[in-house]
């Protein structure tokens, strides 16, 4: 069975974009959790926020990071914190390699500067939430990652190349 490609990094590190086009590239599944969690609950992760609150939401990345651990061949985008949670982690890393898509805070916030669909981003100083929101979860970023590719000054098909470069060379070492 083929493993999965997992994307792990902060919002606005370019999972789903370049997640697409690995998807595109290598003809398998891909899946955007938030994507996902929008349209199973017909709301934006804004309004689940909002609505019904971040355990909820979280509740709900839990159960699809149980749900796509069991299955392989797919490249799933995560969403931003989904990896602040050990059994999140530990159902991906089953099914799938993670790389994690490191990026600067600067490059983070040019990103997402006319992007106002991020809830835990709605506040005056964007760049200095992402500093603090970034020094957090560094180290969930760091302890869960199978790899690492900082995409600070990459296209994404350089992003795309290095994964299958990686992949390549995994399946290389599996079958000897």
């Amino acid at each position: 069975m083929k493993k999965n490609i997992v994307l792990v990094g902060f919002m606005g590190s370019g999972k789903t974009s370049v997640g697409k086009r690995l998807s595109m590239t290598i003809r398998r599944e891909f899946i955007d959790m938030d994507d996902f969690i929008e349209k199973r609950e017909g709301m934006t992760v804004n309004e689940i926020f909002s609505q019904k609150g971040e355990p909820y939401f979280r509740g709900l990345e839990r159960e699809l990071c149980t749900r796509f651990a069991a299955g392989g061949g797919k490249v799933i985008a995560t969403g931003g914190g989904v990896i602040k949670d050990s059994g999140n982690v530990e159902n991906l890393k089953k099914g799938g390699i993670i790389f994690y898509l490191k990026c600067t805070p600067e490059k983070i916030a040019d990103n997402l500067k006319y992007d106002n669909t991020r809830p835990l981003l709605a506040v005056e100083d964007k760049t200095a939430k992402i500093i603090e929101m970034m020094r957090e979860r560094e180290p969930f970023y760091n302890a869960c990652r199978d790899v690492e590719i900082d995409v600070s000054n990459k296209e994404i098909d350089q992003t795309v190349s290095e994964i299958l470069e990686y992949m390549k060379n995994i399946n290389t070492e599996e079958e000897k």
